[in-house]
């Protein structure tokens, strides 16, 4: 048995409930090849519930830890996509070998892709990292643990390991042929008819390498996936599943030639893209299976967006705002809800630059429409080893908490004259410009049923208690009639914690 894990995250907030995309590629991949070997994905919000302090996070894995005596994994494979879900993954490791020492964990994902160093030398529980794609090693780890061999080798591309206390890494190897990608296999989850979304990936891949985005560390090109492996996919998962909600996971989503098909299924399509990708001519033609779509916006200053390396030039600038307020347009006119991702206080930030953020966000919300749309803007965060870092620390005058690879790393002062209390008033200025409508806010509910609540409005009184796994509330079922009752009563809760919705992150991250 190989069992894939997808771990809890801190901030509940971003919790969609759609299965885990990258570890099922991944399972599916070494089911279709290697069929005799036993593969499972286990998420645990949804296979065990969403816990919500310690206690119940401790009673959650407790159930894990019985289930891996009855599943008597050879090795596990864990997914660490978010900084978020970093301490915990380290946590279960460490719980997993405390389990049974004799089960290979390996991890992958942004996070150990970047930080293999730091995991490695905080915990032994962890026998191997791969760094980038997965399929190809992931592949040649569970043949070896089947065959009952240790996969640790410089045969295998793409790994890393600790070795005597100094980190070994074999060569990357070349990127995942997406025309040998597997029909995903919805049969290697536990739950497969829980899951209201469909996540899928239309591509892989960004070749724009902002400063703020991880992807160009896994996949700095992008590689679409062959469109009759898309067509086999949709259809098969249209056999299995109820949901018909399409969830983009494209790093750069410009594949608008596949909505025809999407349209034959009876599916509806939320994605992300950028101001200079989605030509705005096209909207009209796909509006009628949009269920949303979010634009990456990040900023209106050209100042920023070229510290953001987001636009090359003035002209390039030019037609990045003007082609971001065409598609708005578009999109308001054809009732899409619409997400608007920005990021406050960048660094090298002046008031200015938040000023022609907040001017920008006023001219793009005059454009109102029944679908409804939100400014998703939040304050930034500098992690070691990025772009971004870089830059903060060529700046003299920025200051952010250098919490190292687990903190948060927020933003305090993006330049001399700009506080972090300036920041979060620009900040909460741009968000109550959102335009909330019964379409969007059937929308969010449907993608992210959580969407900036505080934490203690998870356990509000008003929530009845079949909602909850425990009679301690304190762990959320996130699937079926419980989490159709929470959507219900999110819209009451989102009124009660209004002004804390536009507060600063830490009010929505658990306590775990």
């Amino acid at each position: 048995m190989i069992l894939f894990i997808e771990p809890i995250s801190n901030n509940p907030g971003m919790y969609v409930p759609a299965y885990p995309l990258p570890l099922l590629e991944i399972a599916s991949y070494i089911k279709a090849n290697i069929p005799g070997v036993p593969v499972q994905v286990v998420s645990i919000p949804m296979d065990y519930g969403l816990p919500l302090d310690k206690k119940g996070k401790q009673k959650v894995y407790q159930e894990l830890m019985d289930d891996l005596r009855t599943l008597k994994p050879k090795g596990i494979g864990i997914s660490c996509t978010a900084i978020s879900q970093a301490e915990e993954v380290i946590h279960l490791c460490n719980l997993i070998k405390t389990h049974d020492p004799d089960i290979f964990i390996f991890l992958g994902g942004y996070f150990p892709t970047i930080y293999y160093e730091e995991i490695l030398f905080r915990t032994s529980a962890v026998d191997l990292i791969v760094r980038g794609e997965g399929e190809e090693s992931a592949l040649k780890i569970a043949e070896r643990l089947h065959r009952g061999e240790n996969p640790i080798s410089d045969d295998i591309p793409n790994l890393a390991w600790n070795e005597n206390g100094q980190v070994r890494l074999t060569p990357k190897g070349a990127g995942f042929d997406l025309n040998q990608k597997a029909l995903l296999n919805l049969r290697l989850l536990k739950h497969p008819a829980g899951y209201d979304i469909l996540p899928y990936a239309f591509s892989r891949g960004c070749p724009y390498r902002c400063y703020f985005c991880m992807e160009d560390r896994i996949r700095p090109h992008r590689k679409e996936v062959p469109i009759e492996i898309i067509g086999n996919d949709l259809a098969n998962l249209m056999g299995q599943i109820k949901a018909r909600t399409l969830l983009v996971s494209d790093a750069l989503f410009k594949s608008f030639n596949v909505f025809p098909l999407v349209r034959s299924l009876g599916l509806k399509v939320n994605f992300e893209t950028r101001c200079d990708v989605l030509d705005p001519s096209l909207i009209p033609q796909i509006a009628d299976v949009c269920g949303a779509m979010a634009l990456g916006l990040e900023s209106a200053s050209y100042r920023t967006l070229r510290r953001m390396n987001k636009v090359r030039d003035s002209s390039h600038y030019q037609r990045y705002i003007s082609n971001a307020m065409a598609i708005f347009k578009e999109a308001a006119h054809h009732e899409i809800p619409m997400m608007v991702f920005m990021i406050a206080g960048y660094p090298g930030d002046t008031e200015e630059d938040l000023a022609e953020s907040l001017a920008f966000a006023e001219a793009l919300s005059k454009n109102k429409g029944p679908g409804g749309h939100v400014f998703k803007i939040g304050e930034c965060h500098v992690y070691p080893k990025t772009k971004i870092y870089d830059l903060a620390v060529s700046l003299p005058e920025v200051v952010f908490d250098d919490d190292g690879v687990f903190g948060q790393n927020i933003v305090r002062q993006p330049s001399k004259d700009v506080n972090f209390q300036t920041v979060l008033d620009y900040s909460r200025e741009i968000f109550r410009l959102s335009h909330y409508t019964p379409k969007l806010q059937k929308a969010l509910l449907n993608i992210m049923p959580f969407f900036r609540l505080p934490t203690q409005a998870l356990t509000d009184d008003i929530i009845p208690d079949r909602c909850f796994q425990n009679h301690h509330r304190t762990i959320l079922n996130v699937r079926g009639e419980s989490l159709s009752v929470f959507r219900d009563l999110a819209p009451d809760l989102a009124l009660k914690y209004k002004e804390m919705m536009s507060m600063q992150r830490k009010t929505r991250v658990l306590n775990l």
